[in-house]
């Protein structure tokens, strides 16, 4: 573990950098057209503000909950509520997307590139319940992979001239480890035989045949 802290991962910086501009760009796109679709300017950052523009009765006069002393609530359970009461919300939601992968991890990550050019992450052995490592400082375990912009992240992370990169994942290690320390017999002929463990155990349970 001190080895990879001490090596680090290399980064692609002025990749990173142009696809920061990128967001940049979709960022004020959208906020163009959120605007438009409002009919004013506003501070779409501020929570009080995007409530008053999307649910004051003098403004868009959404549907929304009850208004509180810090205004409504415009958090991500809200507008996915609202998706089909006004376009703008699609395009708020969008923003909030770009704003997150702009700040958190394009700004985030060249902050804490070195000199050398890599990011060299601290690895945790004792942070996590699982028994697994965690990462910090940055967390390299938590780059985005669920949406086709959010992935194109990983794509800035390189091998030094000469290596390659190499994905490789435990298949349910917790379970496997369970089943060797315990001996039990059942969960170990499930995993040597290549069984499905969580339907094994529920066929157990529910005293049904595995399917």
């Amino acid at each position: 573990l001190a080895d990879m802290e001490q090596t680090g991962m290399l980064v692609d910086v002025n990749g990173l950098k142009a696809f920061g501009q990128e967001l940049t760009d979709k960022l004020n796109e959208c906020l163009d057209r959120i605007y438009k679709m409002v009919g004013f300017s506003f501070n779409v950052n501020s929570p009080k503000q995007l409530g008053s523009a999307l649910f004051d009765e003098d403004k868009l006069a959404l549907p929304h909950g009850k208004k509180t002393k810090t205004g409504y609530s415009t958090n991500a359970k809200v507008l996915e509520s609202l998706r089909n009461e006004h376009p703008v919300i699609n395009e708020i939601l969008q923003y909030r997307t770009y704003q997150k992968l702009n700040s958190t991890y394009v700004e985030g990550l060249l902050k804490v590139v070195r000199k050398d050019g890599r990011m060299h992450s601290s690895f945790n052995q004792t942070e996590a319940r699982t028994g697994r490592l965690s990462s910090s400082e940055p967390n390299l375990q938590n780059i985005p992979i669920r949406t086709e912009l959010g992935s194109r992240l990983r794509a800035f992370f390189s091998a030094a001239p000469g290596c390659q990169l190499v994905d490789a994942d435990y298949s349910q290690i917790e379970l496997r480890i369970l089943a060797h320390i315990s001996g039990d017999s059942a969960m170990q002929e499930a995993f040597l035989t290549g069984q499905d463990i969580h339907r094994s155990t529920a066929a157990k349970i529910y005293n049904m045949p595995r399917k």
